[in-house]
């Protein structure tokens, strides 16, 4: 009886630890890429971030991380202290490998010493990748104009 408890405790004890190392699903991982964004290190963001990642914003299109690091340090260098945020995510589809939703942003910074804000509407996909979900595709939009 003693061996099958202790049988029983450790096939419990490994699967509390494989399920304490895939904590990070598709919802936890775009949390984590905020709040990488929000410490204006691209070293930060570049491990959230597929290497053939592709950003569209309304100044461009960025393909792969190279082109991703140019972008956001300029974005860094333009909007002084930003706070990014994401607001009524939705998400539209949940597989295995692929996780997709839409939501609203909001960013608030200085430009040129002058108080900003701003915001849109926005699409990013992750991709599993090696066991770990990554920013593959992000789309960030103005509002539409009414």
């Amino acid at each position: 009886m003693k061996n099958l408890l202790l049988m029983l405790y450790g096939g419990l004890f490994v699967v509390t630890m494989a399920a304490a190392q895939t904590d990070m699903n598709h919802t936890t991982a775009l949390t984590a890429y905020v709040e990488a964004l929000n410490t204006h290190s691209w070293e930060q963001i570049a491990p959230c971030v597929t290497e053939d990642a592709t950003f569209i914003f309304t100044e461009d299109t960025f393909v792969g991380k190279l082109a991703a690091k140019a972008a956001f340090e300029k974005t860094f260098k333009l909007i002084e202290n930003e706070v990014f945020s994401l607001h009524d995510i939705v998400w539209t589809v949940i597989c295995e490998d692929v996780a997709t939703c839409r939501y609203e942003f909001r960013w608030k910074g200085l430009i040129s010493g002058q108080e900003s804000s701003g915001g849109g509407r926005g699409t990013s996909i992750l991709r599993k990748v090696d066991d770990r979900w990554l920013i593959a595709h992000e789309h960030l939009g103005p509002y539409p104009r009414k």
